[in-house]
């Protein structure tokens, strides 16, 4: 694909499922878009961009793609253990309602988890779960609790999946009374306002595909949008370095606390 074709992709790519290729790294991004769209056996660039928007099907395929839907409940286990051991009693302490952010949900895997933990914990009345994706089709299983297969559940231990999940032969779906708990919104990490005020936020293994500069950008906006003293969950490949420039301070594993804007100016004096 030479440079023509791929500046003339990313615009069709922007227009079309309001995704900044630019964001992305380029090497890695520009290898996976020419193999899907010589998959799609089109003549050329320019034909493929001319018919994708006729084509639901590759429109899907493509979005599919670029938004990387792979999750599975609990996903690396000792970090949630962490989550529910540690992090989350010190985001209860004081017993004030709380507000907790899964960004780029998927099917709704990791809200779904940590609605579990709340639950046991006994405070899920006490906390809102906004989860959120860029993709529509994801975000609609996501809504409906499932279905989910084997290898989603496969972290779930048999007490969670007696209390948390009804069966249907091999498909397994969330019971209704987590589903409540969380409410499913469509928001491009790219481009649309971040809420103020969450206490959790959690983006994991999605911000590994993007340039330095997004990145940077991105751990930008979470922090404006956690309360002083609120915690980011990144995934494992994912470290802050250069936490403390950026206002946060590294609590163990993938946790990071928003330092208040006092203590990241004596920590950067």
């Amino acid at each position: 694909m030479n440079d023509v074709d791929y500046t003339l992709l990313k615009r069709r790519i922007k227009e079309l499922l309001s995704i900044d290729i630019d964001a992305y790294k380029t090497g890695q991004m520009r290898r996976r878009l020419e193999t899907f769209v010589s998959r799609r056996a089109t003549a050329s660039v320019a034909e493929f961009c001319r018919d994708l928007p006729k084509d639901q099907d590759a429109l899907d395929a493509l979005r599919d793609m670029l938004t990387i839907n792979v999750s599975e409940f609990f996903r690396d286990p000792q970090q949630f253990e962490r989550l529910q051991s540690q992090v989350m009693p010190e985001i209860l302490q004081g017993g004030q309602k709380i507000r907790i952010w899964s960004s780029a949900c998927s099917h709704g895997e990791e809200p779904y988890s940590i609605a579990m933990i709340l639950h046991e914990l006994n405070s899920g009345s006490r906390a809102t779960i906004m989860a959120s994706d860029i993709d529509r089709t994801v975000l609609a299983r996501a809504k409906a609790g499932g279905p989910y297969v084997g290898q989603d559940v496969r972290n779930v231990g048999k007490q969670r999946l007696e209390s948390f999940f009804t069966r249907d032969g091999d498909n397994y779906t969330v019971v209704d009374m987590l589903r409540r708990r969380i409410d499913f919104r469509e928001v491009n990490l790219l481009s649309d306002r971040f809420e103020p005020n969450f206490d959790l936020i959690v983006c994991r293994n999605v911000m590994i595909y993007f340039s330095d500069e997004t990145k940077r950008g991105l751990f930008e906006r979470f922090r404006a949008s956690l309360r002083p003293g609120g915690v980011l969950f990144v995934g494992g490949t994912e470290a802050l370095l250069g936490s403390d420039s950026l206002g946060y301070e590294r609590m163990g594993g993938n946790f990071y606390r928003r330092t208040t804007e006092a203590a990241q100016l004596r920590r950067t004096a």
